[in-house]
């Protein structure tokens, strides 16, 4: 990007808070219509990519400077462009997560009740067990497309045991729930019986825990009394401890 180049991107950012004077800030990608009508680029491409890459240049070359107005919101694993007026301050509507989504998933994962259950069942057995443990045999349903299938996970695999653990929820009444909501019992059901059958075939022990056996809130999440909940796995594991 050259010096001149720079000196219009100023040019038509100081023209923009000045003729829209109720604004303090902008996500970069809203500038790049100016600037395509004063020159600076010919096209926008996936909502302000050419603009991000000047910044990001400027990043690495330690010269943001050149455009005043640019602020960084910076992630762990990504930037967020903005421009703000001269003397104000960028103010985000949202919070952005500290966090990826990647690591938030996992956080998801590990705070959920069947994480927690698990754990507790590998210090009763006193092993690991291989969570979403899948076998090749065990799949789905063809895709939409037609082409391959999703191997089923089962919730907790201990292979010395020969034993798998899966959990579930009390049913509801199916009167209740809306057509796409009884389409997607219908095929839990359905994988449950697939799941069964696999297992059979494998000579494993299967031992399906309904999380209604455990102290629940008005949500019906887990209250995670863990001596009452580790006394009733206790007794649900008894053959295997």
């Amino acid at each position: 990007m050259s010096e001149e180049n720079i000196v219009k991107i100023n040019e038509v950012i100081t023209h923009y808070f000045n003729t829209n004077t109720s604004i303090d800030w902008i996500p970069a990608k809203a500038i790049m219509p100016a600037l395509i009508e004063a020159g600076v680029f010919n096209k926008d491409e996936k909502k302000g990519l050419p603009i991000r890459k000047v910044f990001r240049k400027l990043d690495l070359e330690s010269q943001l400077d050149k455009i005043p107005a640019v602020h960084a919101e910076r992630s762990s694993d990504n930037v967020y462009w903005y421009l703000v007026r001269s003397g104000k301050k960028y103010a985000p509507k949202e919070l952005r997560s500290p966090i990826t989504k990647k690591e938030q998933k996992l956080l998801n994962i590990q705070n959920s009740d069947e994480y927690y259950l698990v754990n507790l069942c590998d210090e009763l057995l006193k092993q690991k067990a291989s969570r979403k443990h899948t076998f090749d045999t065990l799949v789905g349903n063809l895709h939409k497309r037609g082409k391959g299938r999703t191997k089923l996970p089962l919730d907790a695999y201990y292979e010395d045991l020969k034993l798998v653990l899966e959990f579930f929820e009390k049913n509801e009444a199916t009167d209740e729930l809306d057509e796409k909501e009884q389409a997607r019992k219908a095929q839990i059901k359905y994988y449950d019986e697939l799941k069964k059958k696999a297992i059979l075939k494998k000579k494993l022990r299967l031992i399906a825990i309904n999380y209604a056996v455990f102290e629940c809130n008005d949500a019906n999440k887990l209250i995670r009394n863990t001596e009452n909940d580790t006394l009733v796995l206790k007794d649900i594991l008894k053959d295997f401890i």
